[in-house]
C-alpha cells in the first residue's frame, strides 16, 4: 500500500492538536496533496489504486486532491473510520502549551511519545491500536491501494505493518510531504517535491552550554546557542537539566516538556545564517 498523512492543516501551524476534531488544509497542505497525487499518478501501480481515506474532512480532501491526479477511470474515495486520528478527548483543540499546563509533565521523560494515549475521556493506547490492527487485518498486502489518514494512525500502521516495539513506532516521523511504500514486510519512503520548500529536521542532539546540533534532511547541520537567539520565541530556560529534555514533536518543531517550541522554519533560517557568517 501506498501510505500518506494529509496536508497540512490550520492547527498544525498554530501547534494545536485537533484529533478527531477538524481544521482546514492550508495553501501548502494543498500543494503537499497535489504534489503527493502526481507523484503518485506517475507509479505503475497507480493505474489499478484504490484510494480509502480516514472520513475526517483534512484526509478525505487530501484523498480527492490525490485522486485528480489519477486516471479518469480511478474509482472514488471509500471512506474507513477505523482510520480516524486517535480521539484526544478533553485534549481536542488544544496547543502543546495548553495540554502542559493541564497536566504537568505529560511531556516529560518517556511518556511524552504517548502523551495522546493520556488525555482524559480519549483513546487509549489499546484501544487505539485495536482498531488500527482491525483495519489492517482486512487490508491486501498491495502496492495498489492509496491510504490517507493521520499522523498518529500512520506511526501507529508502519509499526503494526513492520512488528515494530510500541516505543520505536512512536518515535517514527510523520511529515506531510511523503509517501510509505509497504509491501512485503518492509517500508520504503519516497519523497515528494512539493514546490514550497519544507526543511525538516531529523535530529536534534542536546550539547552542552545550551547549545543544540540540529540536522535536516537537506543535508544542512550544525550547533545552535539557544542563547543566543534573536527571536522573541526562544524559550528561556534556567537549568540543563530542563534544557537536555529536548525533542522533535508532532508538528516538527523543535519543543521541550514545558511547552515553548522553535519551528524548523525558525531553526533552519537561524542555523544557515549562523553557518553562513562562519
Amino acid at each position: 500500500m501506498l501510505l500518506v498523512r494529509h496536508g497540512e492543516t490550520r492547527s498544525n501551524l498554530e501547534r494545536r492538536y485537533h484529533g478527531q476534531r477538524d481544521s482546514p488544509l492550508t495553501d501548502r497542505g494543498r500543494a503537499q496533496a497535489h504534489a503527493m497525487g502526481r507523484q503518485i499518478g506517475g507509479l505503475p501501480e497507480a493505474k489499478s489504486a484504490k484510494i480509502v481515506s480516514s472520513p475526517q474532512p483534512r484526509a478525505h480532501r487530501t484523498a480527492e486532491i490525490i485522486r485528480e491526479h489519477l486516471s479518469d477511470s480511478a474509482a472514488a474515495v471509500s471512506l474507513d473510520d477505523r482510520l480516524c486520528e486517535v480521539s484526544i478527548g478533553n485534549w481536542e483543540g488544544c496547543s502543546h502549551e495548553e495540554i502542559a499546563a493541564l497536566a504537568p509533565g505529560t511531556f516529560e521523560g518517556d511518556g511524552r511519545y504517548e502523551w495522546c494515549f493520556c488525555a482524559p475521556r480519549g483513546e487509549t493506547y489499546d484501544a487505539f491500536t485495536a482498531r488500527i490492527a482491525d483495519w489492517l487485518r482486512e487490508t491486501p498486502d498491495d502496492p495498489a491501494l492509496i491510504v490517507v489518514t493521520h499522523g498518529i494512525v500512520a506511526r501507529v500502521l508502519r509499526g503494526l505493518y513492520a512488528g515494530l516495539p510500541r516505543l520505536t513506532a512512536l518515535l517514527l516521523p510523520i511529515p506531510q510531504d511523503r509517501i510509505f511504500r509497504l509491501s512485503q514486510g518492509t517500508i520504503a519512503e519516497i519523497v515528494v517535491e512539493v514546490g514550497i520548500t519544507i526543511p525538516r529536521i531529523v535530529k536534534v542532539t542536546p550539547m552542552p552550554d545550551y547549545r543544540l546540533l540540529v540536522e535536516f534532511d537537506d543535508g544542512v547541520r550544525g550547533p545552535l546557542d539557544i542563547r543566543a537567539g534573536r527571536s522573541p520565541s526562544i524559550p528561556q530556560f534556567h537549568d540543563e537539566a530542563a534544557f537536555q529534555q529536548v525533542t522533535i514533536d508532532d508538528f516538527g518543531a523543535v519543543s521541550w516538556p514545558s511547552g515553548p517550541g522553535l519551528s524548523s522554519e525558525v531553526i533552519y533560517e537561524w542555523l544557515t545564517q549562523s553557518l553562513a557568517t562562519k
